[in-house]
């Protein structure tokens, strides 16, 4: 399945990230891989897995991904630096 692009604020720094995502719902997790991007610089590929705990988490898989991926471009803005190394290209 497939996140069209969309933006994201981060809560402290105010700057606004862009992603694109896809996911694929398995049989005991979430999967999802996102192209994040802020101000036309493009950082690369956040990705990550979500586990199903219920029917009802696949019933809400686009916006389980929607907010890891909210949650990893915080983490990502906080650390910059030091989590630059974890994003792949």
């Amino acid at each position: 399945m497939h996140i069209d692009a969309t933006t994201h604020e981060h809560g402290k720094s105010a700057k606004v990230y862009n992603y694109e995502a896809d996911f694929d719902i398995g049989d005991d997790a979430i999967t999802w891989r996102a192209i994040v991007s802020q101000g036309g610089m493009e950082f690369g590929t956040f990705t990550g897995s979500i586990p199903l705990t219920s029917p009802a988490v696949a019933a809400l898989a686009e916006q389980g991904v929607r907010d890891e991926i909210m949650r990893r471009i915080d983490t990502f803005d906080d650390h910059r630096d030091a989590m630059a190394g974890q994003m792949k290209p």
